[in-house]
């Protein structure tokens, strides 16, 4: 039988801050700039399967495996899934340690103060429940609900607010923080993908543009005689699908335009999964003023593009200056941001891997 079990009252469930007198404190040896997310589960129903003994052997049971679990879930999907709701920026995660702690540290003073601000609103244990309780952690646990929270200690923010304020400016070795180097080993083996799909990238580019004039001569012929402007993605494929309803050949060029488009997309999304959010794994501390700008240039010029491919992204805001005089002024509204998007993704997906190159090569450690 499924049985619930609460271990604290509503009232704590709710109270993220810890009690500096709890002894059931977990022993965490905090590195200097460092402190420790405390998690623990509150609620946890057992599925079917699992014999229940007592309450607390049962909550005990499910802290450690979710520890074993979580120990082998990747730190770069979890940083990637806190910068998607932007509550991360600056923010490493350095592991999961002993009694559920999960261990950062920070880039900033800034970005270890945004994080406090998250614990005063209440909003890390929700943050973290829907990023770290999904099906493999309830499979796990032998669970079907589970609920944690997530604590933060006083003390450690102001030890640590005080040590990234004294913290001495030289460069610190990659090789001495083992989950930096593998992030960057990553981002060197994901490197070599990047020439075939460069090629791919140039291909689509280089027909697209070979094809450009008939492109635009059949949106003219598909679209409605009234449109003057093609606001996004999402407004453009909607006329095509219409005029495919009356008429189902002649769509060649516009075909080719939606699957580069296709292509990019998922290309950015790889792009954003395998090298940014890798490289956001590794603190400021171990690079030089050249790599925290190469990195803000890969971050920044994935960011845009993924932004620009959302199909109801603005299209009037999407410009490539070298192709502006392929449009007629008069048709700019139709034509210029449209396509804009195939060369601007080419260009900073050379941006991105020029960027990684000379980010990868600036570390010694790497020369091997």
């Amino acid at each position: 039988m499924s049985v619930k079990f609460r271990i604290p009252s509503p009232e704590k469930m709710n109270d993220e801050g810890p009690n500096l007198k709890d002894n059931s404190r977990p022993m965490f040896a905090r590195p200097s700039c460092s402190i420790g997310l405390y998690i623990d589960a509150l609620d946890a129903r057992p599925n079917s399967k699992t014999t229940v003994g007592s309450n607390h052997a049962f909550m005990m049971d499910v802290m450690d495996k979710m520890l074993d679990h979580l120990r082998t879930v990747d730190l770069a999907k979890v940083k990637g899934a806190l910068d998607a709701k932007r509550v991360a920026d600056g923010v490493v995660l350095e592991g999961f340690k002993h009694g559920c702690v999960l261990s950062v540290t920070f880039d900033t003073v800034k970005a270890l103060e945004g994080l406090w601000t998250l614990h005063q609103k209440g909003k890390l244990s929700p943050i973290f429940q829907e990023i770290l309780v999904d099906k493999e952690v309830l499979k796990s646990t032998s669970t079907v609900k589970l609920t944690v929270r997530v604590r933060l200690w006083e003390d450690e923010f102001t030890a640590c607010r005080i040590e990234l304020t004294n913290r001495p400016q030289t460069r610190l070795k990659l090789a001495n923080f083992e989950n930096d180097l593998s992030m960057v080993q990553r981002l060197k083996t994901q490197q070599q993908t990047m020439p075939d799909l460069l090629t791919k990238a140039r291909d689509f580019e280089s027909s697209f543009e070979h094809n450009l004039g008939e492109f635009m001569l059949t949106v003219k012929k598909t679209l409605p005689q009234t449109t003057t402007v093609i606001r996004n993605i999402k407004e453009f494929s909607t006329h095509v699908k219409v005029a495919k309803g009356v008429k189902t050949a002649g769509f060649e060029n516009i075909d080719h335009f939606l699957k580069a488009v296709e292509f990019y997309s998922k290309a950015f999304s790889e792009v954003q999964k395998n090298i940014v959010f890798p490289l956001c794994q590794v603190r400021a501390a171990c690079e030089n003023d050249k790599q925290h700008n190469l990195k803000k240039t890969i971050k920044d010029a994935c960011a845009e593009m993924m932004a620009h491919l959302k199909p109801e992204a603005d299209l009037e805001k999407v410009r490539y200056k070298e192709w502006e005089m392929k449009v007629l002024k008069r048709e700019q509204g139709l034509f210029y941001g449209l396509i804009s998007l195939i060369p601007l993704c080419l260009d900073r997906l050379i941006t991105i891997d020029v960027s990684m190159d000379e980010y990868i090569t600036d570390y010694a450690e790497m020369a091997q």
